[in-house]
């Protein structure tokens, strides 16, 4: 490798690339020594400068040696007067963030700090800095931790991106910390103009509806269609879970038209939740509607389901019950003995035995 950048330095060849490349192949090597390359780049006439420290930086940072990179920082500035800059510390504290070690983190911020000051253009620094602590052990003191350093940061006008929002939203669903997510949401999103993706959607509305407050996240797929950000199954069937679970009936129906609509199919448990409550409450239209929707699709379970529904109707409305079990029959989902039993009973009380006895008759013959 040496004889290959003496040969470009002969043909002034060399760049910062190269070295770049130097240093992530040292770096990389249990035996490697970036660091004294970096100090040997003056002797084939490259500059020890901030860019290179920084590329010295990324590279040793890439191999999960942070220890050596802080070191590099001292060396670099005590024997080269290479001085670090915004990029360095934020190049730290991304591998501070790679290692999760937040009581590094927080003396690289300090270091940071104490070097270059307060710069609103650092994010990715502040970023990493906010997303290692948040992310961090014990979640009941790192996420009020990463929240002091949000609002102190705001002092000076500095803020993380979008990477710390996504990481405090999930640390604030596990903590189960309504009034905070809503209070950084509407920082954010309503103040800062972030657009959420499907996954920020998602922990907001497993938020709210873990909560208690299902009347609430049909706003949130709304709010994602004004963004341009289009829920998938597993965000509609999140959406039409909690609904199911808060009795929102109304909104459940809602829901599942619209994903009928748009060939988005409800899960196993939402199918039999769905079809249980409406059935329950007797109404019949999205009883069946969801019935018809498992069977067209294939959706389980559908046995269950079926002889539920069988069921359901056979007090109230026995002629669609018989129509439901017989198309059962010849789809080839079985019809439980018990099933067929009660229609028997029910048939029987109006003359009307022979229905059974036609329907027993399929029944055997499958």
């Amino acid at each position: 490798m040496w004889e290959t950048v003496s040969s470009m330095h002969s043909q002034r060849l060399l760049s910062l690339a190269t070295f770049a490349s130097v240093f992530s192949s040292l770096a990389a090597s249990p035996n490697g020594n970036p660091l004294k390359a970096f100090m040997d780049m003056s002797r084939y006439g490259m500059a020890r400068d901030t860019p290179a420290l920084n590329s010295l930086l990324s590279a040793l940072c890439r191999a999960n040696r942070l220890d050596d990179a802080r070191a590099a920082i001292v060396v670099a500035r005590a024997e080269a007067g290479t001085r670090p800059d915004a990029d360095s510390y934020a190049i730290l504290l991304e591998g501070c963030e790679a290692a999760a070690d937040p009581q590094v983190a927080r003396e690289v911020f300090d270091e940071m700090v104490r070097a270059v000051g307060f710069d609103p253009d650092n994010v990715p620094a502040y970023d990493s800095f906010l997303t290692t602590l948040v992310s961090s052990d014990p979640p009941s003191t790192a996420l009020p931790e990463a929240m002091k350093y949000l609002t102190f940061l705001s002092e000076y006008r500095c803020s993380p991106g979008e990477k710390f929002f996504r990481a405090a939203l999930a640390a604030h669903l596990e903590a189960r910390k309504l009034h905070g997510a809503i209070l950084l949401w509407n920082e954010f999103v309503g103040h800062r103009g972030l657009v959420p993706d499907m996954e920020m959607y998602n922990t907001m509305i497993m938020l709210q509806g873990s909560l208690g407050h299902a009347e609430v996240i049909v706003e949130y797929l709304d709010d994602m269609a004004f963004n341009g950000v289009f829920p998938d199954a597993g965000t509609y069937n999140l959406v039409l879970k909690f609904l199911l679970k808060g009795r929102k009936l109304r909104e459940a129906a809602t829901i599942f038209s619209e994903m009928v609509k748009n060939e988005l199919w409800p899960n196993e448990e939402n199918c039999s939740l769905a079809l249980r409550m409406f059935l329950d409450t007797h109404d019949w239209e999205m009883g069946i509607k969801v019935w018809n929707c498992m069977v067209e699709n294939g959706l389980p379970p559908l046995e269950e389901s079926g002889n539920m529904l069988v069921s359901k109707l056979r007090d109230d409305r026995l002629p669609e019950a018989c129509k439901y079990a017989e198309d059962m029959i010849d789809r080839g989902i079985k019809v439980s003995s018990s099933t067929l039993s009660k229609l028997k009973q029910c048939l029987q009380k109006i003359k009307k035995g022979e229905i059974h006895d036609h329907l027993l008759q399929k029944w055997k013959a499958r």
